[in-house]
Formats: structure tokens, C-alpha cells, sequence
């Protein structure tokens, strides 16, 4: 009996040492720490605006108080480099060093070891910036530059604008030099548009548009285009400062008084179905893609009445040039259709290799003399005459080109909640 009492009893000795060890025999690595000067950004080659770091919080020690501390630092990913590979902490528990960003890749990554000259707490964690690049393609896989809703620019007054989630940003400097600025409604925006005075219209996921004549500073409640929707529609502004809002269900409103006041289809609509973007044509009339037939039609009255032109089978997208050729593009991958007698007959001259077929609102652009066409899912190509085409680069995911004022070209996708962003692809106007 006393065996067995003895050999339990050593038993629940054995356990309790374990659960309960020596002080001063065990690392203790829990404790709080914050980074200093994460995710700046800097042309390749130089240092980031601020110094980058950690700050050690004493106060989480156990026990608390100061203790040295020691950061070791490696360039996991980038190419820069860091003026001191090691920092020790001064009093306050801040170690930093500078850190100049390198030309390997956009994602810059430091690597960072801390730990106390004790051996009593250590951690390792990541500090991370971006390097952009002023003389090739730039990827971006985070910040607000991934999933781009849409663009405007001012190319008079060198200026920009963009809609990301639920916030804007206008262009400070170079293309990723943005600075957010407030509006004063609760609501989100879907769409941006200009006129030719340089003024900005948003349209709001609660079916309102909005209007500021200051790039900005104050903004102004035009109410609702379409009576009784909620919710958000398709707004386009035409070279001659025509504005237009359609949705499925409600037809097509035109305002020509900088939307004061609106009119709306009264025939041509089979199923007062939706349209993309709406064109100038020829000075007199009016194009657009229906969503329904996936065919052209045109308005000679401003959009009371509408009709269908001889368009290419299936087409999803199309667009106008400034000459008055039309271009259509339809199904079976990315086929691109010229012509140049009001659609009367057409030509194909473009059909470039992509990973899926779709279309987009934002595939076309004009900047100086040249016109840019995005295949989604392709890339990006130039051309003068969308005969003759040059490539400019190419992908597998971006779906939307935008184009600011200073000439650096966007091809943006998806942003996602669930899985990993589309890379937003840069390519600088010095290209």
C-alpha cells in the first residue's frame, strides 16, 4: 500500500513541475511591440520618406520595465537596402533605420528579428513598402489602386480623380501620389464622369447623381435621374455634354441642362433594357450597345427614339472615334469590327489572344494622338487607326483600362474580400 501511495504521490509531483515550471527557465515570447513606418512608398533606388522600425512596449514585459532589445534586419524581397542591419533600443524601446527601396520587384519586404539581451523575449515579424518604377510596368497587389471603380482626369487643369471602395483620391504627383478627400454623403459611388468645363458627376449606389464644380470641395445633390430607383444605373456624358442614366427595367433619361432636368425614351426600347456607353456620332446623333440584342442602336432626337444599325453578331462592347468610325466588339474570345460608313459594313482587324472572353465598361480611351484598347483578360494595345496595333503589355486578369492625366495607363481588376486581389498594372507615361 505505501508503494502505491508513494508512486502516485510522484506522479502529481511530476505533473506540477510541468505545468508549473522554475522561474527563469522558460522564454517567455509574448509580448507587444509595434512597427514603425510600414507600407510607404518611393521611387526604386531611393529611401522611403520615414524612417522604419520598432517600437518595444515595456509596459507588456513581464516583469515590467526597460530592457535592451535588439532588431535584426534582412531584405527578404525588393533588392533595396538598410543603412544598419542591426539597431539596439534606446530608452524608450524605438530601433529604426533607413530603408532604400530596391528595383527587383514592386513589394518590398524587410525581415525582422527582436529579441532582449536576456534571452528572455523574442519575435519576428515583417515590415513591408513598395517601390514603383518610373521606366517599366509597375504591379500593385494592395492599397487602393487595386480595384479601381473608375477615372476622370482634367488634362487642362493636370488633374485627376478615382473612385476605390468607397473613397476618392485625386492625383498630387507622380501615379502613385494620390490623396483622398471626403463628400458629404453617406452613400458610395459606382461611376465617375466629366464634362468639358472640367465638372464631375458621380453616380451613388442609392440612385442619386452628384455634381462638383470644384474638383472636390463641395459637392451637390441632383436628386434621382430615374424617378423611383434606389439603387445604382449606368451614367455616361457624351462629348456634347449630354448626360445619361439607364437601367434595365426604367429605359434610358437624357438631361441636356447639366442635369436639371431629364427626358426619357419613349420608343425603340423592346424591354426598356439596359445600355453601355453612350457616343457622339457624326455630330447628329447618338450610339450605344444594347445589353438585350447585343446590338447597336442609334437616336437622331436625343435619345427619344431609338433604332438598330447593322452591327457584328453578338457584340458586347463598342465605341466611337473622333474620326466617326465605329467600332464593335463581339463574341469568340476578343474580335475587334471597323467601320467607316456609319455601319453599313464592317471590317475585323484585331483579335488578340485572351484568357477568357467578357467585356467591360472601360475598355477604350483616347489620350493625344493615339487610342488604347484593353482586351480583359489580354492586355493593352495602341493604335491610331485600330487597324495597325501596338502591344504595350500583356495579362491574364485585368478587365479595366483607365488613363490619368499625365498619360500613365491602368489596367485594373478585381479587389476581393475572400481571395487574393488582381494586381492593379501601371505602366508610366515615359513608356
Amino acid at each position: 500500500m505505501k508503494r502505491i501511495l508513494f508512486f502516485i504521490l510522484s506522479i502529481l509531483v511530476f505533473t506540477a513541475c510541468e505545468q508549473y515550471p522554475t522561474p527563469g527557465t522558460q522564454i517567455l515570447k509574448q509580448f507587444s511591440f509595434q512597427i514603425i513606418g510600414a507600407n510607404q512608398f518611393a521611387e526604386a533606388g531611393n529611401y522611403l520618406p520615414d524612417s522604419v522600425g520598432i517600437i518595444i512596449d515595456f509596459k507588456s514585459l513581464v516583469p515590467a520595465g526597460e530592457r535592451q532589445f535588439t532588431m535584426e534586419i534582412e531584405v527578404a524581397e525588393g533588392g533595396g537596402t538598410v543603412d544598419q542591419t542591426v539597431v539596439y533600443s534606446d530608452k524608450i524601446g524605438i530601433m529604426k533605420t533607413r530603408w532604400k527601396v530596391g528595383y527587383t520587384s514592386n513589394e518590398q519586404i524587410l525581415k525582422v528579428k527582436i529579441y532582449d539581451t536576456e534571452g528572455l523575449f523574442s519575435a519576428e515579424t515583417e515590415i513591408r513598402a513598395t517601390s514603383y518604377f518610373t521606366d517599366k510596368l509597375n504591379t500593385i497587389d494592395k492599397g487602393f489602386l487595386v480595384g479601381i471603380g473608375g477615372m476622370v482626369r482634367d488634362t487642362i487643369n493636370q488633374r485627376s480623380m478615382l473612385i476605390s471602395g468607397r473613397n476618392l483620391y485625386v492625383l498630387t504627383d507622380d501615379f502613385l501620389n494620390w490623396k483622398r478627400i471626403g463628400y458629404p454623403f453617406s452613400t458610395s459611388l459606382k461611376e465617375l464622369e466629366i464634362n468639358s468645363k472640367g465638372e464631375v458627376f458621380a453616380a451613388g449606389w442609392n440612385g442619386n447623381l452628384y455634381k462638383t464644380s470644384d474638383w472636390g470641395e463641395n459637392w451637390y445633390d441632383l436628386g434621382k435621374p430615374i424617378p423611383e430607383n434606389p439603387y445604382h444605373y449606368e451614367l455616361t456624358i457624351t462629348k456634347d455634354d449630354y448626360i445619361w442614366a439607364n437601367k434595365w427595367e426604367h429605359g434610358i433619361y437624357c438631361s441636356k441642362d447639366n442635369g436639371i432636368t431629364w427626358q426619357k425614351d419613349i420608343s425603340g426600347l423592346e424591354k426598356q433594357e439596359e445600355l453601355g456607353r453612350i457616343f457622339t456620332f457624326a455630330d447628329t446623333s447618338h450610339m450605344a450597345i444594347s445589353y438585350h440584342n447585343l446590338n447597336i442602336l442609334q437616336t437622331s432626337d436625343d435619345g427619344l427614339t431609338w433604332k438598330p444599325i447593322n452591327t457584328p453578331e453578338y457584340s458586347l462592347t463598342m465605341f466611337v472615334t473622333d474620326e466617326n468610325a465605329i467600332i464593335a466588339q463581339n463574341q469568340g474570345g476578343f474580335r475587334l469590327h471597323k467601320s467607316t460608313d456609319g455601319g453599313q459594313t464592317y471590317k475585323q482587324f484585331f483579335s488578340p489572344h485572351v484568357a477568357y472572353g467578357t467585356s467591360s465598361k472601360h475598355l477604350y480611351d483616347k489620350f493625344g494622338n493615339d487610342y488604347y484598347v484593353l482586351a480583359p483578360g489580354g492586355g493593352v494595345w495602341k493604335t491610331k487607326d485600330f487597324e495597325e496595333f501596338t502591344e504595350l503589355f500583356t495579362f491574364s486578369k485585368q478587365r479595366n483600362l483607365f488613363i490619368d492625366h499625365q498619360g500613365n495607363i491602368y489596367a485594373s481588376g478585381y479587389s476581393y474580400s475572400n481571395a487574393a486581389n488582381d494586381p492593379t498594372l501601371i505602366l508610366p507615361v515615359t513608356n
